[in-house]
């Protein structure tokens, strides 16, 4: 995953320059985060939440600006000016960006009731996330995740905000595992444009829908929650790696959920007994 390590800094962006709406509002997201509670910040927010407008995005950095909007192929966006720093950072987004993409394969082919592609897609989603991780350094992931804060009145950018796990959730069966409290939140969180703007119409679709399981048979509907159990096992355990202080009662994530490890927990455990 060596080839996300091109890197350009977010202070040195001409915002002018850039053209495509939802990459111009992921600039001015993450300058209006570097320049938070500097003399420069307000000018640049006042841009960014017009701009968010526009698009009807959240007015605050957002996982869709850092994993699906950052042109990662040709130089990824950081906002951290260490050079060391700034390669893992975009090490982060890259990896998470591959994960994606895997993830969007096991929809696809979820959808398609092609099960052998949909399971190999899932089981290499979790490898990838675990590779990612052993990559890592935990001092420069505490150093750019300070940047992962909330303004104007928003949540920061988190990987609870992705679409896919929820969407083969609820595909694989039926989101059985999501309460109605997480749902509203759900809608809620799609409608102020926080979720993946190519994802969001499904998930909402898939939340709104009755019944929005796939049919397939059972046992690769087992496999399916199996796997998906996996997955989140690994993000829990990285997130009780890197995010040590998620641990301590009343802990607050970037996206705003306390207790992040123990939320990741609950979602195993409830898969869990809904398999049984």
């Amino acid at each position: 995953m060596s080839e996300f390590n091109q890197t350009r800094n977010i202070r040195e962006i001409v915002v002018s320059d850039v053209l495509e709406p939802r990459e111009r509002k992921a600039v001015l997201a993450m300058r209006a985060t570097a320049l938070f509670g500097s003399n420069g910040f307000e000018n640049i927010n006042n841009s960014l939440v017009q701009a968010a407008s526009e698009i009807g995005a959240a007015a605050t950095m957002t996982y869709e600006d850092l994993i699906f909007v950052n042109p990662l192929e040709v130089g990824a966006y950081v906002i951290s000016e260490d050079p060391k720093v700034a390669s893992q950072e975009a090490l982060f987004y890259g990896s998470h960006k591959s994960i994606e993409d895997t993830l969007a394969e096991t929809i696809e082919a979820m959808q398609l009731r092609e099960f052998d592609v949909a399971a190999a897609s899932l089981g290499l989603a979790t490898k990838r996330f675990g590779s990612f991780y052993r990559q890592l350094d935990t001092v420069a992931f505490e150093a750019f995740r300070q940047y992962f804060r909330g303004i104007n009145g928003f949540p920061g950018p988190s990987g609870l905000f992705t679409a896919a796990i929820p969407i083969i959730d609820l595909l694989s069966h039926g989101g059985s595992n999501i309460n109605e409290e997480e749902r509203s939140r759900l809608m809620e969180d799609v409608d102020r444009g926080l979720y993946p703007s190519h994802q969001s119409d499904l998930l909402k679709d898939l939340l709104l829908d009755e019944d929005p399981q796939v049919d397939m048979p059972d046992d690769v509907r087992a496999s399916l929650k199996s796997l998906l159990n996996r997955f989140r096992k690994v993000h829990t355990g990285s997130v009780r790696r890197f995010v040590p202080q998620a641990l301590n009662a009343g802990a607050e994530g970037s996206g705003g959920v306390a207790d992040v490890a123990g939320y990741l927990a609950s979602k195993i455990l409830d898969l869990e007994r809904n398999t049984k």
